[in-house]
């Protein structure tokens, strides 16, 4: 995703290996390519190389990225296209879908679609009305085990004073942004949707000056330097950091560490509707969600997927029982209707500080 970078690795399930024996052209004309909305960078490209070239060669039809747009942009460009639609599928992450579907621009997920086998392997949190995940990935605490001599257990130590101008925050522009708000809330002992409390623990934050980072890269890069000692990451991200030679690790909180989770969708109005659910299927195969793992670290949402990577990947993308009952799922809908007022609190505030 273009907001990350990654530890890239050898992937066992690229290009044409990836072709899977069910995959079939269903009973509609073939257009000659379909637009897949998604990051650009490594992850575009490893969707090139993946699920892109094993559609290709199963059904003939090419998958154009387009990739020059924020997640955002990508719910407007399908809007104001819903009469004739230029766009197929498009890909999302958790935390913005709740506004793709209250701006109408998502198909349905048709459950009983013979086109959908591999949904019956995705465990029920990560399929949504109309968006499907495909990786997912613990959102918690790291640090720098070099200069951190007592390490963080909890989002609450992220207040501690001896961490003042050495702490990194996505800010509020991130796609993350808001989650400062419901962490705040939970370190001060009360639930994601304590709303108050989690803004009056903004406050006591603002006044630590933390860096505050426009995106993924920016977190990364301000530990790599050293000029942040602790901050919020993903655990996949933190092996990236590792690969840099920095001293980091990750701590997965006593509150519980936030689920990230990425997908993909069907844009509303698209004319190849048959061939676009076959696409979706094919991000939700075991095999090809490899490849995630295998570059990303990221863990793939179907079941039998963990199974098939090496035992090394394995330690690296699994979660504990213990762990995936302890995900938070945050009330996604509610911080998408609220982002504009959170965003101009979150400006004050910080300002303030």
């Amino acid at each position: 995703m273009d907001r990350r970078q990654f530890l890239l690795g050898t992937s066992a399930a690229a290009g044409s290996s990836l072709i899977l024996p069910e995959l079939r052209a269903f009973a509609q004309s073939k257009p000659s390519q379909m637009v897949l909305m998604t990051w650009g960078g490594l992850w575009g490209d490893s969707m090139r190389d993946s699920a892109d070239a094993a559609f290709e060669k199963a059904t003939g039809v090419k998958i154009v990225q387009d990739r020059g747009s924020s997640p955002a942009e990508r719910i407007t460009k399908i809007k104001v296209n819903i009469n004739d639609q230029k766009f197929d599928l498009v890909q999302l992450h958790d935390g913005i879908v709740p506004l793709a579907v209250k701006q109408g621009v998502l198909e349905p997920i048709n459950r009983n679609s013979p086109r959908l086998t591999n949904l019956a392997n995705i465990p029920d949190r990560f399929v949504q009305s109309h968006w499907v995940a495909m990786i997912y990935s613990p959102l918690g605490i790291i640090y720098n085990d070099k200069l951190v001599k007592n390490p963080p257990t909890s989002f609450a130590d992220l207040w501690r004073p001896e961490f003042k101008n050495r702490i990194v925050l996505p800010d509020i522009n991130h796609s993350i942004g808001p989650y400062i708000v419901p962490i705040g809330a939970m370190a001060a002992g009360k639930p994601p949707t304590d709303t108050a409390t989690g803004f009056d623990m903004l406050k006591k934050m603002a006044g630590l000056q933390p860096i505050w980072a426009k995106d993924t890269d920016s977190i990364m890069n301000a530990l790599r330097s050293e000029e942040a000692v602790i901050g919020l990451l993903y655990k996949s991200q933190t092996y990236t950091v590792q690969g840099w030679g920095t001293p980091v690790k990750w701590v997965y909180p006593k509150e519980g560490a936030i689920l990230y989770s990425a997908g993909t969708a069907i844009a509303k109005g698209t004319k190849n509707l048959e061939l676009a659910e076959q696409f979706l299927n094919l991000t939700l195969d075991a095999k090809v969600q490899m490849t995630y793992s295998e570059r990303f670290n990221y863990p793939g949402t179907n079941k039998d997927e963990i199974g098939l990577l090496p035992p090394a990947l394995q330690e690296r993308v699994k979660l504990s029982p213990e762990e995936l009952a302890r995900l938070v799922d945050l009330d996604h809908a509610t911080m998408a209707e609220q982002r504009p007022e959170w965003t101009d609190r979150w400006n004050r505030i910080v300002s303030a500080g």
